[in-house]
C-alpha cells in the first residue's frame, strides 16, 4: 500500500492564519464583525444548522469573516440528511476541530494517570452556509434593532456582576486615566464611565480587561508577557481582543466605533500573525475559555463531521 505523503501537506495553522490575514489585509477585523449582521433567536454566533450547536473559538472567526449573512452552516451530508442539497458549483468553508485518537476512545483507556496526556488529532472539514443550499426550511432571521445610546447596558452589567469569581473592580476613580488589569492585586482599573465617549467604548474596554483577569493564577493561569511587544504580551492582547469581541457580540453591543479599525492596529496584527502561524488558533481557544468562565457557560464540543468528511492534519498533545 502506498504511503500518504504528508511532507507537502499544508499546515492547518498556516491555512487558518492565511484566511485571517486575508481579512486583515482587506481592512476587515474578523473578531469585530457580527453585531452588524442580522440576528436570530439563538444568538449572534454562527452555528450548525443540523445540530443547533454554536461554533466556538477559531471557527467563530473563520465563519464570521465569510460573505454570508445567515448564521447557519452544515456539512454536505447534513444537507442531504435534511432533504436539501448544496447547489452545484458552490465552494465550502473549511473549519477545524480536535478529535481524540481512536486508541484512546474507550472509557478504560480514558482513565489515564494525571501525568499522561491523551493525544488528539487536529482535523478540518468543510461546511456550507444555508444560503448555498436548496430545499432547506430556514428559521426567520430578524434585522438587529438600533439600540439607544445609554450610559448603562443592563445585560453588560449582568455579565460583570454575575461573575462570582471576578477580580476587584475600581471603575469610578475621577483621576484614573487608563484602563488596565493588575495581576499582583487581581484588580481591574478603569477611568470613570463619563470619560468614555459612549457605552460601546466603555464596555468593550471593560470586557478587554476582564478577559485579561481570567489569566490570573487562581483562574485559567495564563502566562502574561513582561513588556509591550514581546511574544507572550502579544498573545495575551489577542486573547483579550477576541474575548472582548465575543462578549460584546453576546450582549449585542455595537462596538464598530471603538477606534480599533485603524491602519496601524491592523498592520500590527498582520505582522504578529505572519511571525507565528499558531498564534490565532491558540489565542482564540484561550479567548473562548475566558468567555466561558466569565459567563459561567459550559458546552459540548461540536463533532458534526463524518469520518469521510473529516481530514486529520496534525497530532496535538
Amino acid at each position: 500500500m502506498k504511503k500518504t505523503d504528508t511532507k507537502n501537506r499544508p499546515s492547518i495553522y498556516q491555512t487558518v492564519t492565511d484566511r485571517i490575514l486575508s481579512s486583515l489585509k482587506a481592512g476587515v477585523i474578523p473578531w469585530e464583525k457580527p453585531w452588524k449582521s442580522p440576528r436570530f433567536a439563538g444568538g449572534p454566533f454562527p452555528r450548525n444548522f443540523y445540530t443547533g450547536k454554536p461554533y466556538r473559538g477559531i471557527n467563530v472567526l473563520l465563519l464570521w469573516s465569510s460573505e454570508y449573512s445567515s448564521p447557519f452552516w452544515l456539512t454536505f451530508k447534513q444537507a442531504q440528511a435534511l432533504k436539501g442539497s448544496v447547489r452545484k458549483g458552490e465552494h465550502g468553508t473549511p473549519i477545524i476541530f480536535y478529535k481524540q485518537l481512536p486508541e484512546y476512545a474507550t472509557k478504560e483507556e480514558k482513565a489515564l494517570g494525571e501525568d499522561e496526556r491523551v493525544p488528539f488529532v487536529l482535523c478540518n472539514y468543510t461546511v456550507f452556509n444555508v444560503e448555498q443550499c436548496d430545499g432547506l426550511t430556514l428559521p426567520e432571521i430578524s434585522q438587529p434593532a438600533i439600540a439607544p445610546e445609554t450610559d448603562e447596558d443592563e445585560l453588560c452589567e449582568n455579565f460583570v456582576t454575575g461573575w462570582e469569581n471576578r477580580p476587584a473592580l475600581y471603575l469610578n476613580s475621577p483621576t484614573e486615566c487608563r484602563a488596565y488589569y493588575r495581576p499582583s492585586t487581581d484588580s481591574v482599573h478603569m477611568p470613570a464611565r463619563p470619560r468614555f465617549v459612549d457605552a460601546p467604548h466603555y464596555y468593550s474596554t471593560l470586557f478587554h480587561e476582564l478577559v485579561h483577569s481570567t489569566g490570573h493564577e487562581t483562574r485559567l493561569n495564563r502566562t502574561f508577557g513582561d513588556r509591550f511587544g514581546d511574544e507572550l504580551y502579544s498573545k495575551e492582547e489577542l486573547v483579550a481582543e477576541m474575548g472582548a469581541a465575543f462578549l460584546c457580540a453576546t450582549a449585542g453591543v455595537a462596538n464598530e466605533h471603538t477606534d480599533r479599525n485603524t491602519t496601524a492596529y491592523i498592520q500590527n496584527w498582520i505582522t504578529k500573525l505572519e511571525e507565528d502561524n499558531r498564534l490565532i488558533v491558540h489565542a482564540a481557544a484561550n479567548a473562548q475559555r475566558a468567555v466561558d468562565m466569565i459567563l459561567g457557560s459550559t458546552f459540548e464540543e461540536e463533532e458534526e463531521a463524518t469520518e469521510e468528511e473529516a481530514r486529520p492534519l496534525a497530532v496535538a498533545s
